[in-house]
């Protein structure tokens, strides 16, 4: 693959790997109020994770986890170990197809059948990921902006709305002390921050390779400082109790916009940028699969593969969940659990673990 990016499309390609779906909902609600400091503490317990990516890119600067985990734990191990991070990029993809697709269904398509709507959403999403990581990052820059716009806006009307931005609502601070944070924040780690490691299949596209580490670094930074807004618009505009009930409070938050008779039901604007920005998000996951492939199998069809991992994605979509509160259970106490703390930071730290002490041997 010869395909290059900027440092600025990877920070662009990071900012829009969590947010999509960590932006529907109210994160972690059992700390409460303080959402806003637990995203930031574990903001800085994510760059120390961060670390020990950018660790394994130096010493492997032209290889992905994919590639150099063959390199470190021998080729029957390592391959088994590869084959996992192609499995679990694709079960994220399949998860976040998942959740868009509900999302269409909920507030548009009641009655439609679920396989149409995802199946319709894959056959571009596939095709995006055909035509590579450059076009990928080129829509990601776009789509930046109009979030960002949309986001600022947003904020503006709220604020026009009579009776709905309450400042005081997201007080008292730290009522309950800091425990909470620790002991029940404690998931912030891998959803929405352990999924920067899709990233790590990105860092060798960078042209610029010395900025990869301060990219990363202000990638998680920003994400932060976005996640925080919008969960204070949350807290401000619905009140915690009513946010952290709700399956989408993005989307009743913004059905509060009220101005005159003329300005109302923005909440269906915003589910055409949130689609937008999901989309994006599929393609990154589908593309570290599909890449995660190529390279593993030097399987040089790179369109069949896509075409393969697009059906996989869209029947396991399906499949992965009866019904929306089961999907939603499985993710909060399975996945995270079971699956998040092994790949996103058990196997990384081991690697980097494994190599210092074969290094030594030497």
């Amino acid at each position: 693959m010869r395909e290059k990016i900027t440092a600025y499309q990877l920070l662009v390609i990071m900012i829009l790997t969590p947010y999509p779906t960590a932006a529907l909902f109210y994160l972690a609600p059992e700390t409460k109020r303080d959402i806003w400091i637990a995203l930031i503490f574990y903001a800085g317990v994510s760059i120390i994770i961060q670390s020990i990516y950018i660790s394994m890119f130096k010493k492997y600067p032209n290889d992905t986890i994919v590639t150099y985990l063959p390199k470190v734990y021998g080729k029957f191990l390592g391959y088994f170990l590869s084959a996992l991070y192609i499995i679990y990029f694709i079960y994220l993809a399949s998860r976040n197809l998942r959740d868009f697709t509900e999302l269409i269904l909920v507030f548009s398509l009641q009655n439609f059948p679920m396989i149409f709507v995802a199946g319709f959403l894959m056959i571009t999403i596939t095709y995006s990921v055909y035509k590579g990581i450059e076009n990928l990052s080129s829509l990601a820059q776009a789509i930046i902006i109009i979030l960002l716009i949309g986001k600022i806006l947003a904020i503006f009307l709220l604020k026009m709305t009579d009776g709905v931005f309450q400042v005081n609502r997201f007080l008292p601070i730290l009522m309950d002390g800091f425990k909470p944070i620790l002991t029940k924040g404690w998931s912030l780690i891998f959803f929405p921050y352990g999924e920067f490691i899709v990233s790590t299949m990105f860092y060798t596209f960078v042209i610029e390779r010395t900025r990869v580490r301060k990219t990363v670094y202000f990638a998680v930074l920003f994400e932060a400082v976005l996640l925080i807004i919008n969960n204070l618009i949350f807290l401000c505009a619905l009140g915690y109790h009513f946010a952290s009930s709700v399956n989408y409070p993005l989307l009743e938050t913004y059905r509060l916009i009220h101005i005159g008779e003329f300005l109302s039901r923005l909440e269906i604007l915003l589910l055409i940028l949130m689609i937008f920005d999901g989309f994006v998000k599929l393609c990154i996951f589908m593309y570290a699969g599909v890449l995660g492939i190529y390279q593993l199998n030097k399987n040089k069809h790179w369109g069949l593969n896509c075409l393969i991992v697009g059906i996989i994605i869209t029947i396991s979509s399906i499949l992965i969940a009866q019904n929306y509160p089961e999907h939603v259970k499985i993710g909060l106490d399975y996945t995270i659990k079971y699956i998040h703390i092994p790949m996103q930071v058990g196997i990384p730290l081991l690697t980097l673990i494994v190599f210092y002490i074969k290094k030594y041997v030497k």
